[in-house]
This record gives C-alpha cells, structure tokens and sequence, in this order.
C-alpha cells in the first residue's frame, strides 16, 4: 500500500510522530498491531536498510490515518521522513503482531507495564477504547527518565479522567523536586505496591528488549504464571 506523509508531530524533545494519509485506501489493523514501512530511497545513509516496523500509535478509530510514533536517533531512515516533505509517498506492508487486545478481553483486568517507546501501542489501545466507549479495567505503570520524556502525557492524562477504569501510574528515574508521583526503577516492590494480588489479571509488557526480560523475570517473583504474561519488545533504541 502506498500512503503520503500528511503531519509530523514533536511529542517530547527526542520522540516525534509521522502521520501518513492513507488517500482513501482501507487499512485493516488491532490496536497493539505493527507496519513494516519502506521507503523507495534514503536520502542519508543507513547500514539497517530503507525499511523499518515500527508498533502502530495510532487507533483504527482514526479514520483515514496511520501513525507511528518513535525514538529520533539520527538513523538515515528516519532523518529522511524528518527532512522529507509533507505529502512523500512511501510503502506499507499488511499489520502484523499479536500485542493485541482482543474484542473478548475487553471486560478483563490488565496491567500494562511500558518503557519510554514502549508506550505506542498502548496509546492504540487506550485511543480506541476510550473513543468506542470502552471502559477498559487497565492500571498503565508507564517509566521514563525524566517528566519531559513522557510521551503523550497530555492525552494519556485526558483519557484516563474520561475512563474511570484507567488508573495511570508515570514512574520517573530522575524526577523534578516537586514531583508527587512514583519515582525510580521498575523493580519488585514497586510491582508488589501497585499489584498485590496479581491473579485473574493480563499482563502486557513494551519496551526495549532488556527491560521487557527484567520486566517478565521481576513478574514471575510476584507470582504471575508465563501464560499471563504478553510482551512486545523495541529494537534499536
């Protein structure tokens, strides 16, 4: 499928959004999907390659658009969509991934577990819950360095006083003196704070590969079996 460059959006000081038209075209995905996106030349050099797949941001909700949300580190793929102009045409391939939530879990407890990029495809999630008025029972333990690295605070902050059943917990590793909220690392006790009783609920764990392994090995330690537990791991960041 071929789409167009419509928006870029900055989201914190090195994380940016590409929003890409799809011109009328179908484009059939679940929240928590991911693209593979190519494109027909880079204009800076890049030893991955002229493709990447990045975890879908946006939700199915949003008509017309895909987006994509990710790290900006200086790889010829992604400068050449920051310097590229609005309207550039590049290829998708069919979404794939099974970090999904599927229509029949919408009813069930979850705890999303997320660290700094691995924040996106709950963004899809939530999005489209809150826009199908689906009061998804979710507890988003979100981690980050500082307060300036959270991506979609602003809408995450919005959603979660519209869905009641939304708890969002933002943990930060170097926080501003007048921070309320939970700081420093994701580590057992903090998981036994927020979740004393972790049987009955899902668990969905997006980040960089190392902190989704910790993540998974700190899980067990609690109590919570493998077969409740899905990750999405981020590669290159």
């Amino acid at each position: 499928m071929r789409i167009r460059l419509k928006e870029r959006r900055v989201e914190t000081p090195d994380a940016m959004s590409f929003i890409f038209d799809l011109g009328g075209q179908e484009l059939n995905y679940a929240p928590g999907q991911h693209l593979t996106y190519e494109l027909d030349v880079l204009a800076f050099p890049d030893e991955r390659g002229k493709s990447r797949h990045f975890s879908i941001s946006s939700s199915p909700t949003e008509k017309g658009i895909v987006m994509f949300t990710t790290r900006m580190r200086g790889s010829g793929f992604k400068e050449t969509l920051r310097q590229a102009p609005i309207g550039y045409e590049i290829t998708c391939e069919a979404p794939e991934g099974e970090f999904v939530m599927k229509q029949d879990e919408a009813c069930l407890c979850h705890v999303f577990i997320a660290g700094g990029i691995g924040i996106t495809p709950y963004r899809s999630i939530l999005r489209w819950g809150a826009d199908l008025n689906k009061p998804l029972n979710v507890l988003l333990m979100y981690f980050n360095h500082s307060l300036p690295d959270i991506i979609f605070r602003q809408e995450l902050e919005d959603i979660s006083r519209h869905m009641q059943t939304l708890s969002l917990v933002n943990v930060l590793s170097s926080p501003p003196n007048d921070w309320e909220g939970e700081q420093g690392q994701l580590d057992e006790s903090l998981l036994r704070k927020w979740i004393p009783e972790p049987d009955e609920l899902c668990f969905w764990v997006s980040g960089p590969p190392g902190m989704v392994g910790a993540c998974r090995e700190l899980l067990k330690q609690i109590g919570v079996e493998d077969l409740s537990i899905r990750n999405d791991r981020f590669m290159g960041y």
